[in-house]
């Protein structure tokens, strides 16, 4: 026997051995295939092609109608390393620390089984939608990147990395950003994206608040002394005081008296890296600031939490109606109806962006959940210098008939404004802004004064559907001054000519169409069609002595007693008071009793 047979029997043997141990069963169809067609013939059997390893189940498992596949075994964990793509290990800003207008390095380190293609960073710039894209440098062990100076400034900026292997597959990593030091002349509130860009009017009270941390906690003395006044609020004590320190994320209101419009430069600080923001936000309302160099979107689900709401628009001043974003340099309103501390999310981009503990956070603020029977109206006027946009009527699951948590009390002011007052439990106080009731019900009265602190001239109120009410429910208003009933007012509001120091007084009369027709009859048959004084009864030498009178409309009524030498011997009433028939008694006592 020579060599090559036996070779050839030796290799005929290991092959034997090896089918043996390895136990594979094979049939086989017809198969036959020309570029890039397959065709196949059935045998006499219907299994298709069964391959039993010993390394574990069977690797190949299909019928003769289909493919060849790997389902397990040596062959798919082979495979499997070809399948997974990249793994990014690490992703850091490799500078100690960043400075506005100087350029940022960055390191990223992979592993992949089919080898890396090549890499890229992702950059994109606060307030901005641009991402741009710069190549990443191969080294031994890493591979590195430079985001230039230009892009750094000091609305930040946020970062990732995109990794291709050698089969294509794609790795992308978390966002990454850092603070960013910026000098004293950098930061202005003269800038576009600004709640003020052309800056703050002169003699007018605005809500103000600065980004970043400011070095000295202080504004500087850039062009201001002491023609301008800062107020927070002190709520144990119920006051406004002047604040020692200008805090992050907070607001205050601001006034002066420079002669022109100003803007802040606030000196040196930090811009935040772009991360989520916790903002505390204590039971009752709370003024707050947009913490980062740019415009952020906000969402409350407008419940447990009201608002935002900001304060002044050009040169009106005013309460707004519910923003859903916060400006830099602006200040906002926001209310907590808990009786504890609520911690929202201001989210400075929409990606998530992984902060120092690797963590990702998520926006707060989940939409409101919505009833069958639940709206919300807002109502708004507007007069020549004022305006006050942000009262709210309608029914909301969450809500009762009575006195609730969601009926908010008017925002603190702190001068002359106009206000449209809302009065949830008809007792004659108007000192709320919301009155949202039960959807338990559908008919309703609520009672509003407009009232205004200065003669502003005519007031334009205006009703505005937030949520519209269903089809079945009819708006109507109620004017008590005019006695007249407006059923279009949805479409063309009012406008109230009277000076409304005194307080104007309306009904908005909504629900099922035969209620709101019989509540509008009832209403103006209960008014007094003129002024009238009765007679006192029973007669003065008695006790107590009543007097009746009757108002048409809210007014101010003085009633004085005085005596044959028309001296004034009391005073029984000096007040603002509603439409109605009315009545005094006098006790028979003098004003030195």
């Amino acid at each position: 026997m020579n060599k090559v047979m036996v070779r050839s029997f030796v290799t005929l043997l290991v092959m034997l051995q090896i089918a043996s141990a390895q136990d594979y069963k094979m049939r086989m169809s017809s198969i036959s295939a020309m570029a890039n067609n397959v065709t196949y013939s059935e045998g006499w059997w219907d299994a298709g092609i069964h391959l039993v390893g010993s390394l574990g189940l069977p690797v190949i498992t299909k019928s003769s109608g289909a493919g060849i596949g790997l389902a397990s075994g040596f062959w798919v964990v082979t495979q499997g390393f070809y399948l997974e793509p990249p793994i990014v290990e690490q992703f850091v800003i490799m500078d100690p620390q960043l400075q506005v207008g100087q350029g940022v390095n960055v390191m990223a380190k992979f592993s992949d089984f089919n080898g890396i293609l090549n890499a890229s960073i992702f950059v994109n710039v606060g307030g901005t939608d641009t991402t741009l894209t710069f190549p990443m440098v191969r080294g031994d062990s890493t591979f590195t990147a430079f985001i230039p100076d230009s892009l750094v400034k000091i609305e930040n900026f946020i970062a990732s990395v995109g990794v291709l292997d050698s089969l294509y597959y794609v790795a992308l990593s978390d966002y990454i950003s850092a603070p960013v030091l910026f000098d004293e002349d950098e930061p202005t509130s003269r800038v576009d994206d600004s709640a003020y860009p052309t800056g703050l009017p002169i003699e007018k009270w605005r809500l103000v608040s600065f980004p970043g941390e400011l070095d000295n906690g202080a504004i500087s003395s850039k062009g201001l002394n002491t023609k301008h006044v800062f107020y927070s609020r002190d709520w144990d004590n119920n006051t406004w005081g002047v604040p020692d320190t200008l805090y992050l994320g907070e607001a205050y209101w601001f006034k002066h008296q420079y002669g022109k419009k100003i803007d802040f430069t606030p000196g040196a600080g930090t811009s935040l890296p772009l991360e989520s923001f916790d903002m505390e936000l204590f039971p009752g309302w709370n003024f707050v600031g947009n913490p980062f160099f740019f415009t952020v979107p906000i969402s409350l689900d407008q419940g447990d939490l009201t608002g935002p709401y900001t304060y002044g628009i050009g040169e009106k001043s005013g309460w707004s109606e519910v923003v859903t974003e916060m400006q830099p340099w602006g200040g906002y309103l926001i209310n907590n109806n808990t009786d504890t501390l609520q911690v929202i999310e201001l989210m400075p981009t929409a990606v998530e962006v992984a902060d120092n503990s690797g963590l990702n956070r998520v926006p707060a603020g989940p939409p409101p959940r919505m009833a069958i029977n639940a709206w919300r109206l807002r109502i708004s006027a507007d007069s020549e210098h004022y305006f006050d946009h942000n009262n709210y009527i309608g029914r909301d699951f969450r809500s009762t008939e009575g006195l609730d948590r969601g009926d908010l009390y008017e925002p603190p002011m702190i001068d002359g404004h106009l206000a449209v007052g809302l009065s949830p439990e008809a007792d004659g106080d108007y000192y709320h802004t919301t009155d949202i009731r039960s959807i338990n019900e559908v008919n309703g009265v609520w009672d509003l004064r407009v009232v205004s602190q200065e003669k502003d001239g005519p007031v334009d109120i205006q009703i505005h559907a937030v949520d519209e009410p269903p089809e079945n429910i009819v708006v109507a208003l109620v004017d008590l001054q005019k006695k007249a009933a407006y059923r279009d007012i949805m479409e063309t509001g009012i406008r109230i000519a009277e000076k409304a120091t005194v307080g104007y007084d309306l009904k908005m009369v909504i629900g099922e169409s035969e209620f709101v027709e019989n509540e509008i009859q009832r209403i103006l048959d209960g008014m007094p069609m003129e002024y009238a004084l009765g007679y006192n009864y029973p007669n003065p030498f008695n006790a107590n002595t009543r007097l009746d009178y009757s108002l048409p409309v809210r007014s101010h009524v003085s009633v004085r007693l005085y005596n044959m030498l028309g001296q004034e011997v009391a005073v029984l009433v000096n007040e603002e008071q509603s439409y109605g028939n009315r009545y005094v008694v006098w006790n028979g006592l003098n004003k030195q009793g």
